[in-house]
């Protein structure tokens, strides 16, 4: 008995440890990769910050605010939160955190509608759980992992799936009413779909009391209430709405009904798609291809399982056991609807992007809970004599072999793309600390913010402000963040300045740069001219990394390997006659820099 017991304490603690072992993953890599540097629309969130800051005080109206097709009131009280906890610094790692325990609340939430809903031994309930959690914490979600203000795509379902578990607990229906419409409230001044919270939970709040559709229509003054709360949200949400000028017209999407089909089973797809673009090598085969197929296996099987819904929706077990899981899956399908009529205009291309996947990823969840549920119900009507069992067993396994292949070729990249976004962001914020003395458009553009003057406004009102925390260079002598070098043990310092090459009217400067005390990549690479003695003026930042093969070789450090750098300038950067030119290693952190071996000098 004794054994038996410690073999079941032994079991519990592995499937646990299994079943966290993602949301682990995820912090690890938060950790490792995560920048504390505004991108594109955090820049709002400064903006929004240093008015309630400056002013002291917080309206409505700046709540309610829209911004894009979104008026996320309960976000921007997180921010407040933050930054105030912060002493009143502006940090997005933060707000990185948060979309972090978003997710395990999300987590939670499903482990308990597994455990009342699919039900089994411990096993069962473990071995799901796990799977779901690969996909609550996917690291394919990365654009939205590594975003501050991307905290907003989780708390739709984080308040969806915790509506599931009020509408499942044994608390009285008045109640769960009340709990239901502060979620739905939340959820769509979170973010824009946060409306369908809505529109999917009402069926099942209704359906919860007894599972009995004819008894439905007996809680009237309920669904008054419901419908009383939703119309006062959607009425205080439009008005004054104004559409955002980027987005494309539905009418578009009407047009060219193929193109939206497409888009809709590339977005339903590339959860589990984007890991096997690199085995394309069909002409004219893309990765969007590969999501439709996909995306469309991943509907037909969730309209199978509507079917047979439908099919059993006079009984209440089925209907306990599936409406909770079949709202998860409308949430992804009605996200994908939604997301195709408004964004097909934009391209095909756009259906893959990694932050639409938060929303996408609950389908394949939702389903395979749902499948679970419909074996075993099958299972205990004959449905499935010893043949048709079999088959069911095979082609089950055969999905699940398919699904473990495709999450772990997406996330193996996923992984790998974080660590680009991390070096993007670290290039980012270096080039933001000389935004006032050398602003490099492309850097600043491409990897900030598209408009550079806006870029500059809103720099100096969260600047002004102290809430960023950024030292700002305002001088380009180099002298004046000189660092004080270190020894390495190998000889290679801080890296090289291998060379100058010129072709016509420009210049392309290459080498390879670390920060030695850090054992890390340079952040950027700056390209200096000497104006005198001890003075060398700063006149680039560099904008593209290159892997170095030999590098790794030559310190045995697989993390150079993206150590080598190269920066295109115009002859009119430098001044005219004989120039001599260095190269530093930037740390953004400390603003501080380090000369890179290697001194060139051209005539210009």
């Amino acid at each position: 008995m004794e054994k038996r017991k410690a073999k079941n304490i032994i079991l519990r603690v592995l499937g646990f440890s299994f079943a966290i072992a993602p949301a682990l993953l995820i912090a690890i890599l938060l950790l490792k990769n995560s920048v504390n540097v505004p991108f594109w629309d955090d820049w709002a969130v400064g903006v929004f910050l240093s008015r309630v800051f400056s002013e002291l005080k917080l309206s409505v109206e700046q709540l309610i605010s829209q911004h894009n097709e979104s008026r996320y009131a309960f976000p921007r009280l997180i921010f407040i939160a933050l930054a105030y906890l912060n002493n009143g610094k502006w940090n997005l790692t933060y707000q990185m955190w948060v979309s972090f325990a978003l997710a395990c609340l999300i987590s939670i939430n499903i482990f308990y509608l597994i455990k009342l809903t699919v039900r089994g031994k411990f096993l069962k309930v473990i071995f799901l759980t796990i799977i779901c959690n690969s996909l609550i914490f996917a690291p394919i979600q990365y654009g939205n992992w590594l975003w501050g203000i991307q905290l907003i795509v989780f708390m739709p379902i984080a308040c969806i799936t915790t509506c599931l578990v009020v509408i499942y607990s044994g608390i009285n229906r008045t109640a769960k009413l009340f709990i239901c419409l502060i979620l739905c409230t939340i959820s769509t001044y979170s973010y824009a779909n946060g409306m369908l919270s809505w529109v999917i939970i009402f069926p099942i709040f209704a359906l919860s009391k007894s599972g009995k559709w004819r008894i439905v229509k007996e809680e009237k003054w309920l669904y008054v209430g419901w419908v009383t709360a939703f119309t006062a949200n959607i009425v205080v949400y439009f008005n004054n709405y104004q559409k955002p000028l980027q987005t494309p017209s539905f009418i578009y999407a009407l047009a060219h009904l193929d193109q939206t089909i497409k888009y809709f089973l590339s977005f339903l797809g590339a959860p589990l798609g984007w890991g096997t673009f690199k085995y394309v090598y069909l002409e004219n085969f893309s990765l969007v291809n590969n999501n439709i197929i996909i995306g469309l296996g991943l509907i037909i099987l969730f309209l199978g399982a509507c079917v047979y819904f439908v099919w059993h929706r006079q009984e209440q077990v089925i209907i306990y056991r599936m409406t909770g899981w079949l709202t998860i899956g409308s949430y992804a399908v009605i996200s994908g609807f939604v997301t195709s009529l408004g964004r097909v205009g934009l391209g095909l291309n756009t259906s893959i992007a990694e932050r639409y996947t938060t929303f996408s990823v609950y389908l394949p969840l939702a389903l395979i809970c749902l499948a679970a549920i419909i074996y075993d119900d099958a299972k205990s009507r004959s449905y499935l004599e010893k043949h048709r069992q079999k088959i069911a067993q095979t082609g089950m396994f055969i999905l699940l072999v398919v699904f473990l292949c495709l999450h772990i070729l997406t996330s193996e990249l996923a992984i790998s793309q974080m660590y680009m976004f991390k070096l993007d962001r670290l290039q980012a914020k270096s080039c933001l600390a000389f935004i006032n003395v050398l602003a490099d458009e492309k850097c600043l553009t491409e990897k900030l913010y598209p408009n550079l003057q806006y870029l500059k406004q809103n720099v100096k009102i969260v600047n002004d402000k102290n809430l960023i925390d950024i030292n700002f260079i305002n001088n380009v002598k180099i002298q004046d963040i000189q660092g004080k070098m270190n020894i390495s043990e190998n000889g290679l310092g801080y890296g090289s300045f291998d060379k100058v090459s010129q072709d016509k009217d420009l210049y392309v400067a290459q080498g390879w740069a670390r920060l030695l005390n850090k054992k890390q990549l340079a952040d950027a690479v700056l390209l200096t001219y000497e104006k005198g003695k001890d003075e060398d003026i700063i006149f680039a930042i560099s904008d593209t990394r290159v892997k170095r093969v030999d590098v790794v070789n030559a310190t045995k450090n697989p993390e150079y390997s993206m150590s080598g750098w190269q920066k295109t300038f115009p002859t009119s950067k430098l001044p005219k006659g004989w120039v001599k030119i260095k190269a530093w290693a930037f740390d953004s952190e400390t603003s501080q820099a380090y000369q890179l071996g290697g001194i060139h000098v051209v005539k210009n």
